[in-house]
């Protein structure tokens, strides 16, 4: 009589003919393109192809239960996203031939209209956001706007920047409506959810980019990688698409480590770590990967996961001392640049140097806020830059030391109110759980104020939204210890 196969043998027999299968695949493939290429090709395009079903599903459950959450101060919230959102790049020429040209107007029209509902949510008594706007954080920034205004008498380009002051002012004012507006933590919650939608739309149109266009993305490189990735349409540099890369990036590890958001989310937070984390890496913007990774080792160090960081450290020295990957790390990061260039920090520190000579002529009341571009960087010839990347100097040459000074205060103000609220709230409390995802945040907006002017640039809308949740926590905290009676249930004690 024949032997028939049971069925307990059944699923051996299938695996063994996969095993071989995928061996057969992987020598083939690895002769093609090579033993890493091949085994990333391998790896990643059956997880890619399970996963990615998984997170557009999640994705689309997440919009539906965001939707209804939805108010007004989430729309305003868009407007100033889209005003920020770049088509075209100007020169200092081209503003003196035509300030006001489409895309000015489109941006113009954006901001007033977020500044007219404001206004009549103020007259009409259904927000009264003025008294919110002067305290805590908020109110420091708001005494940096007003520095700002009041550089108009004194700025060589008034008008450029009695508008830009008020623009930024709009802003300020956004955030302290929505304070007054959100109710609860899960309320502002949702704006950080809507904050990250909004941004991973951003973050596609990149890669849309660069399938359709790749002559206009994928820019050419001397690095170890060929190319960085820009954005085409919007227009963003690659410093831009690195940071919103690293932010989301993590954004997905501090909600991977919550156990509210992995019990229905882990696939799409999979899809958002992985792609941001590739954007990063191809963008090649070194700021952002140092503030990801600064984030990275303060969010597991909040979250407890300390065995966690010691692997994570093991595997680095041994990867370093034991293979090639310290030579590569240092060829990436050079982006191939001589060392005269790297030291320069891309010639930044040209520019910080001629800048901080210009910031010692008026040190106290500074050159006129907003007016670096046509005041430092014209003269450099720099005529398409409009800041000199870098928040602190450009915060002194806005407005002097005066200008300084809130910024310094309400950035350290965050700080304090961000980890105080880690370490006072249970683990599993819903504030501490966004104060987590808020501190990773934070250390990639720190890490790049070096290199950048967003914290004081419209709109930087990761900033105002941790900016606003740190003020948020303060007022809370502030009302349960003015009101013991009621309960103490969210601290650690």
């Amino acid at each position: 009589m024949e032997k028939r196969i049971s069925k307990l043998d059944v699923p051996a027999v299938m695996a063994s003919l996969m095993g071989i299968s995928l061996g057969a695949l992987f020598l083939w493939t690895t002769s093609e393109v090579g033993f890493l290429k091949g085994l990333l090709l391998l790896i990643g395009i059956p997880v890619m192809s399970m996963l990615v079903p998984m997170a557009v599903r999640q994705s689309t459950r997440l919009f539906s239960s965001l939707r209804p959450k939805l108010s007004w101060w989430h729309g305003l919230w868009l407007l100033l996203f889209l005003s920020g959102l770049l088509f075209r790049i100007r020169t200092n020429a081209a503003i003196d031939e035509s300030v006001l040209d489409p895309w000015a107007a489109y941006r113009m029209a954006m901001v007033g209209a977020t500044a007219a509902v404001l206004a009549g949510r103020l007259f009409l008594r259904k927000t009264a956001w003025i008294g919110s706007m002067l305290r805590g954080s908020v109110g420091v920034m708001a005494t940096y706007c007003g520095l700002c205004l009041i550089s108009t008498l004194w700025s060589n380009y008034p008008a450029w920047t009695l508008y830009k002051s008020l623009e930024y002012s709009v802003d300020i004012a956004l955030i302290a409506a929505i304070l007054v507006a959100a109710p609860s933590v899960r309320a502002y919650k949702s704006l950080f959810d809507w904050t990250c939608l909004l941004f991973g739309l951003l973050l596609a149109s990149v890669w849309v980019g660069a399938v359709v266009s790749p002559s206009q993305a994928l820019l050419p490189s001397s690095g170890l990688l060929p190319v960085q990735l820009h954005g085409v349409i919007p227009a963003i540099h690659a410093n831009g698409v690195g940071q919103i890369g690293a932010t989301l990036a993590i954004v997905a590890v501090s909600r991977l480590l919550s156990r509210e958001y992995t019990q229905h989310n882990r696939a799409l937070l999979s899809v958002l770590l992985g792609i941001g984390a590739a954007t990063m890496i191809l963008a090649q913007t070194r700021s952002a990967i140092i503030g990801f990774l600064f984030g990275l080792a303060l969010v597991l160090y909040f979250s407890k996961r300390l065995g966690f960081i010691a692997l994570l450290g093991i595997a680095a020295v041994l990867l370093t001392s034991l293979t090639s990957m310290n030579t590569l790390v240092q060829e990436y990061f050079r982006r191939g640049q001589g060392p005269q260039l790297v030291e320069s920090l891309s010639g930044r520190v040209d520019w910080w140097e001629f800048g901080w000579e210009q910031f010692l002529k008026q040190p106290w009341i500074g050159l006129g806020a907003y007016t670096v571009r046509f005041e430092v960087l014209a003269k450099l010839g720099e005529t398409e830059t409009s800041t000199i990347h870098n928040t602190y100097l450009e915060a002194l040459l806005n407005v002097g030391i005066l200008g300084l000074m809130p910024v310094i205060a309400a950035l350290v103000g965050i700080w304090y109110q961000i980890t105080r609220t880690l370490r006072r709230y249970r683990y599993d409390s819903p504030e501490r759980q966004l104060a987590l995802e808020a501190v990773g945040v934070l250390s990639v907006l720190t890490v790049r104020s070096f290199f950048t002017t967003g914290l004081i640039w419209h709109p930087s809308l990761f900033f105002l939204l941790i900016l606003g949740y740190a003020e948020f926590l303060r007022r809370r905290w502030k009302h349960m210890v003015s009101q013991p009676h009621q309960s103490m249930r969210t601290t650690n004690r």
